[in-house]
Parts: C-alpha cells; sequence; structure tokens
C-alpha cells in the first residue's frame, strides 16, 4: 500500500511466496493492478504474455511437468474465459496449476459493474476448488487451501477469484484466519497380494502406465518392478510419461490415431497404473480387450508389490515379453517404411525425428504440439521409452499449446535444452508470444515442420471425401516471422541441415525457430 502498510494483493504474494511459488504468468488488465504492485515490490516474477490462453498453459505445462502448482494470473471477464483453455487442458490431465482472476469490487458483485460475470461457477466444473476470495482476513485460509487441493491425493488445477475491493484492503498476517484443518486427501491403499495373486495367475500380463503413476512419483518403481518381471509396459497416447530411460520392457504407446502394436488385445491381466478407463484403452471393453482378462488398478506401492510377488516364478513371462518387444519393432519398421515411402516426394516429417533422436544424448526437454507431427514422434521417438520430462498435450489432444509450453519448460528447467516440434498450425495460435518469450529471456528451440495444413485432418479428408476439406492453408515463412518479435529464424530444406542447425540453436540462450518445409503423410 502506498502508506507502507500491508493490502490484500500484498498479503496474497506473500502466501504464494511462502509456498515456492517463484513467478506468475499473466496478461495485464486494470483488475490485476494491485496485485501486480504487490509482485513487484515483493519480488515476486511476472511473466507477460499477450493471450490469456499461454498464461494458462504456462502453468499448465509447468504443472504437468513438475508436479508443483503453475499459477497463472489474469484480468476479469473474457480474459477468465480466455485463461480458461488452459485450466481444462490441465482438467484432463489432473495438473495442478492455480488460475487467480481478478475482478471489480465484490461489493457491487450481481449489480452490473464492469464485465460482471460469475467467474466461480465458469471454472467450477474444471477445478478441484474454486471459489471468491471475499474477506481479507481469509486470504491465506482460502489460498492454502486452494493449493492444497491442486497438488494433493488427486492433483489437479484451481481457481480463484480476487476483487479488487478485497486486493485494496487493508491486511495483515496477525488477523488472518488460520488454514482450515481437513483430513488430507489420500489415494486408496493398492491391494498388493490380491494384485500378485492375480499377476501370478496370468500368462500375459500388461501394464498400462498412465500419467497417475508419474504425478504419484512411482514411475521409477514401476518400471523396474515390471523389468525385473518380464511385464510388458504401454502408455496411453499424450499420458504424461513414466519411462525415462530406453527400457525392454516398454512397447509403445496406445490409442493412436494411426495405430500402434498390437498388445492389449491378447492381455490376459490387464494392471492400470494411473491410466484412465477411455476410448485409448477401448474403454476396456472387446474387442479392445479378451472378454476374460482380468483388470485391476494399481498406482502407488510397487515396492510392496515386488514384496508380494516374490520373485523366480515370472521366467514365464520372457516369450511373452519378447513377442510384445517383437510386434513393436515390426510396426515401428511398417512406420519408418511408410515414410520413407512419403518421403520420396521431398523432405518429409521422419528426417526431423531422425536429428532429435540425434540429440537425444543431451537429455533435452522435448514437447510435441501438433497433429500429425505428434503422430510421427510418438510412433517414432517413443517406440522404446516415454520419458517423463518429454511433454504432449495431455490427454484433452489440444494444439497450440506449444509456445507457452516451452516457457513453462524454460522456467523450470533453466539449464536445460528445450526443443519444441510443433505443425505448422499449432504454431500459429500463439505465435506473437515468441516476441514475449524472447524479451523476457525464456529462450528455446522451436522446430515448425510445415505440411501447409492440418495434416492429420487433411489425410483423414482425403481419405473419405477425396479432397481436403477446409484443412489446408497457404504458406508462412516461419524463419522470416520469427525475426519479427526478435528471436532468430533459420530455414532447413536439406536433411542435413536441419541437424546442422538444431545443434546450433540448442547452444544459444534466444529463441530460435527451425522451418522445416515437408511433403504431408500420417504414419
Amino acid at each position: 500500500m502506498m502508506n507502507g502498510g500491508m493490502n490484500g494483493a500484498d498479503l496474497l504474494v506473500r502466501t504464494l511466496k511462502g509456498h515456492g511459488v517463484e513467478w506468475i504468468a499473466t496478461l495485464c488488465g486494470h483488475g490485476l493492478d494491485p496485485l501486480f504492485q504487490a509482485a513487484r515490490s515483493g519480488g515476486l516474477r511476472l511473466v507477460d504474455t499477450r493471450n490469456e490462453q499461454t498464461a494458462a498453459y504456462i502453468a499448465d505445462a509447468y504443472g504437468r511437468l513438475t508436479r508443483k502448482a503453475g499459477v497463472c494470473a489474469v484480468s476479469s471477464g473474457v480474459a477468465h474465459v480466455n485463461a480458461l483453455a488452459g485450466v481444462a487442458n490441465a482438467w484432463f490431465d489432473g495438473a495442478p496449476m492455480l488460475l487467480i482472476s481478478g475482478a471489480a469490487a465484490a461489493a457491487t458483485a450481481g449489480m452490473g459493474h464492469f464485465q460482471d460475470m460469475n467467474q466461480v461457477t465458469l471454472a467450477e466444473p474444471l477445478c478441484r476448488f474454486a471459489r471468491v476470495i471475499d474477506h481479507p482476513e481469509r486470504i491465506v485460509q482460502i489460498v492454502e487451501e486452494a493449493l492444497g487441493a491442486a497438488t494433493g491425493g488427486a492433483p489437479g488445477p484451481v481457481h480463484l477469484t480476487f476483487p479488487m475491493d478485497v486486493q485494496l484492503a487493508p491486511a495483515a498476517e496477525t488477523t488472518a484466519v488460520a488454514p482450515l484443518r481437513r483430513a488430507a486427501a489420500r489415494a486408496a491403499d493398492d491391494d498388493a497380494a490380491a494384485v500378485a495373486a492375480a499377476l501370478k495367475a496370468s500368462e500375459k500380463p500388461v501394464v498400462v502406465a498412465g500419467s497417475g503413476v508419474f504425478y504419484a512419483d512411482r514411475r521409477g518403481e514401476m518400471v523396474r518392478f515390471c523389468e525385473r518381471h518380464h511385464i510388458p509396459v504401454i502408455t496411453p497416447i499424450w499420458d504424461r510419461g513414466a519411462v525415462d530411460h530406453a527400457s525392454p520392457v516398454f512397447v509403445g504407446v496406445a490409442g493412436a490415431a494411426t495405430g500402434g502394436p498390437e498388445v492389449l488385445h491378447e492381455a490376459d491381466c490387464i494392471l492400470m497404473a494411473g491410466a484412465a478407463t477411455d476410448y485409448r484403452v477401448g474403454y476396456l471393453q472387446p474387442p479392445a480387450v479378451r472378454a476374460d482378462a482380468r483388470v485391476l488398478f494399481f498406482e502407488r506401492n510397487w515396492s510392496l508389490l515386488g514384496e508380494a510377488c516374490g520373485s523366480g516364478w515370472s521366467s514365464a513371462w520372457q516369450g511373452w515379453l519378447a513377442d510384445c518387444a517383437g510386434r513393436r519393432d515390426e510396426f515401428r519398421r511398417q512406420v519408418e517404411m511408410r515414410a520413407e515411402e512419403q518421403a520420396r516426394r521431398g523432405l518429409h516429417a521422419i528426417d526431423v525425428i531422425h536429428a532429435i533422436e540425434t540429440v537425444l544424448t543431451a537429455d533435452p526437454l522435448l514437447l510435441f504440439d501438433g497433429g500429425s507431427i505428434g503422430q510421427w514422434a510418438h510412433q517414432l521417438l517413443c517406440s522404446n521409452r516415454y520419458p517423463g520430462h518429454w511433454l504432449t498435450c495431455g490427454r484433452s489432444g489440444v494444439v497450440g499449446w506449444g509456445i507457452g509450453g516451452a516457457m513453462a519448460a524454460r522456467l523450470a528447467y533453466p539449464e536445460r535444452p528445450v526443443i519444441l516440434l510443433s505443425g505448422d498450425g499449432a504454431f500459429t495460435f500463439n505465435v506473437a508470444d515468441l516476441e514475449c518469450a524472447a524479451r523476457q529471456g525464456l529462450g528455446f528451440v522451436a522446430i515448425v515442420v510445415d505440411d501447409l495444413g492440418w495434416g492429420i485432418t487433411r489425410t483423414g479428408h482425403i481419405r473419405q471425401f477425396g479432397e481436403p476439406i477446409a484443412s489446408s492453408l497457404g504458406p508462412i515463412a516461419f524463419d522470416q516471422l520469427a525475426c519479427s518479435p526478435g528471436a532468430h529464424g533459420v530455414r532447413a530444406t536439406e536433411p542435413s541441415r536441419i541437424l546442422e542447425e538444431l545443434r546450433v540453436a540448442m547452444e544459444r540462450p534466444e529463441v530460435t525457430v527451425i522451418h522445416v518445409p515437408v511433403v504431408g503423410g500420417n504414419p
């Protein structure tokens, strides 16, 4: 406050910092003015964007990478609606994030004040916790409840509307209402004995490793258990990765639009490890799975499960695992053959994939944003691993999140290389935020694989209708476009040039866009 005292916005900033929050992704608006002043005076970084979607995608991607709540703040009305795109993405994926939305005074809510809207009602269906901060004395309590809900046993997005009069009201920690003592949300205890008995009775077990294993931070235990007992592992496409390094037990992704190794439909025991029962696993109904398949749900206690299983009895599964690995390798071979056939017409997505494979020894954060290029990446890069530091759109299947996601990756891991692999359509959603990334020192490498269309949809149209319908795009010189907002732009038209420019770009601190025009085609 101007007179030296603390107001509600100051107290909220202090509370966030007390929980380890180092920045807020945002787009300015008068509904946030007191919060901005409090952040500046309180030493809390503001990462500004040109679109509320990008701010929310930054918070969402940070939560999905780190399991800690990313925080974004936007003004009121349509700004709040725009930010709900990122909240929806976090809801699909179960990712922790906090959306703070400004509002005019609580005292005049419902009377027709500026941008009068029930923002909480809009956010509630997508949030673990959503409410108005209606009294300055309750700021600490409400913020701590929100953050607890975001990162608790079942993580997800949360929302707080922060009215202007509450932001400006005098506030003091000494008069703050203490956080309520609520029972912590806990995941149900996994029945290790029952799961072990089912596994021992099976001949063809499969573990479906979903996002829940990542958020429970049990992926290492899960992989070690499966490697010890020769159990194949698949991951539903777009879920958080659980296999950080190449592993003989990982046999690919399930539910991709372009297919995958035929594994799940033969399994007689399916262990759903933090994975959702949805279309990607055929709803666990025949013919996607056997009618007599035993389906169990298990997520956390892998060490306990290992003890319950014991040793010396799972060698019979070695043949089943070898069979699944053979199917994985044959499926990849078929994908590569299709790529080689398509590449006879010119530079192709597989040339980009090969370049990325070459630099994976640097262990970059790798983000996939796009339909067709996302399919190529999943089918080829994720054939024997699916690391937790690789990030896709998540279960929503959204495109256009990638620039915000890359900014989040740089905020989370300032010393590691960040590569965004994007389609041309996806890249243009929030392309103006290249300026924000460049200006604020959030460097990354973006490879824009440009097939002049919404590739996966266009291919489907041609197959169904004989021609594309509103799914082709015109040319954009992405290398030149990148230079205008302060990034570095290059164009690669030969396979060797892609790798050359990628290696150089990974050493640069700034944003680099590598434009790669390709012929179209799906795996």
